[in-house]
């Protein structure tokens, strides 16, 4: 089969009773879960149609405007999956995708037409990993996983066909993808190899994004200063200088840790000119930050912290730094990472006049 129109039906009609709210209009990477989705096929298709239900229409519509055909759905996910096709041309092949299925890879998409072009269909999916068992009212049965795959969308085929192995499907049966009615019809469906990361948003915790955020903050060495590095008194002839315990390290950390938020830096957080911070432990700020994580319902999965100075020495307080920063954080010392270096005696840091430090830190955001 040549290459012709490429169509995509994204389905997006559902009610989204088990996710408690319309995960369609979710957040996710700074936009709605709908939006993710649409732009994976953006480009690829040459007409992308949305199925969506009566109340959502209005919203989609100030969305996407006219960069998709609406239509809207049917009281099932098959009768929603026929009025998209009825929109589109019979030529070529069309993609049907769950609207709820925004992880899908624009490499998953463009494989899946590309199959479909050269055999007909393609249908993604992935290989059973756990140990899989049927429930039936005669016992229970056991399945090799191995013979065992998990069916994913977007599901290509030519668009004739799969309209005619809809016209033609058993209309008392009910289907809960598209390949089994391509199936029931013409007895062959292709499989490409799909993505674990490609599912089905059900849950609230099936969504989740990740974040990352960058930190860096220098201090001023004086004489009559405490030097404290991530929470840890290190033995030395100066300190940092600053409003607070000057804990540049956490500072960096803070920052980072902000950032993968979306909040202000910490100036604007705890801003130096507010006397409550005068000397304040960066370490119970750092744990004001965590807060402020656990309120947005995020969760910091790892920080890389580099902490840059000619001296002294840090490598003897690594793990302790380690530690202490992931119990303010809560989190596994495992996944706090702090490395010391020099500048090679280049700049302020290499002529003793401060210490640097800079971080990264990784969230997921639910």
């Amino acid at each position: 089969m040549k290459k012709g129109k490429r169509t995509a039906v994204i389905v997006a009609g559902g009610e989204s009773t088990r996710f408690e709210k319309n995960k369609l209009f979710a957040s996710l990477y700074g936009k709605t879960v709908i939006e993710v989705t649409v732009g994976a096929f953006e480009g690829i298709a040459d007409e992308i149609i949305l199925v969506s239900n009566e109340k959502d229409l209005d919203r989609m519509k100030l969305l996407f405007k006219d960069k998709v055909t609406f239509v809207e759905g049917g009281h099932t996910r098959t009768l929603s999956v026929i009025n998209g096709l009825n929109k589109a041309a019979d030529e070529g092949t069309v993609a049907i995708h769950d609207g709820a299925r925004p992880f899908v890879s624009r490499k998953l998409v463009e494989e899946c037409f590309k199959n479909a072009e050269e055999k007909g269909s393609a249908i993604p999916v992935t290989n059973a990993v756990d140990t899989v068992y049927l429930s039936t009212a005669e016992g229970i049965k056991f399945f090799d996983r191995n013979n065992v795959c998990c069916v994913q969308t977007p599901q290509v085929f030519e668009t004739v066909k799969i309209k005619q192995a809809y016209s033609q499907r058993d209309q008392h049966k009910a289907y809960s993808d598209d390949s089994q009615v391509y199936l029931e019809k013409f007895g062959k469906i292709e499989f490409v190899q799909g993505e674990r990361t490609n599912k089905k948003i059900t849950f609230p915790s099936d969504l989740y994004g990740e974040s990352i955020g960058s930190g860096f903050d220098a201090h001023r060495l004086v004489e009559n200063r405490k030097l404290i590095l991530c929470g840890v008194e290190i033995p030395f002839e100066k300190g940092l200088l600053g409003h607070s315990d000057a804990d540049a390290a956490t500072h960096a950390i803070m920052d980072a840790v902000l950032s993968s938020i979306g909040e202000k830096d910490i100036g604007q957080q705890f801003p130096d000119s507010d006397p409550q911070y005068k000397d304040a432990c960066s370490i119970y700020l750092l744990k004001k930050v965590a807060e402020k994580v656990k309120a947005k319902n995020a969760a910091v999965q790892s920080i890389s912290c580099t902490v840059i100075a000619q001296s002294p020495k840090l490598s003897p307080y690594v793990s302790q730094m380690e530690k202490t920063i992931a119990d303010a954080l809560g989190i596994s010392p495992s996944r706090v990472s702090v490395n010391a270096t020099t500048t090679e005696n280049l700049g302020i840091t290499a002529q003793g006049k401060g210490i640097a430090a800079q971080a990264v830190c990784l969230t997921t955001l639910n």
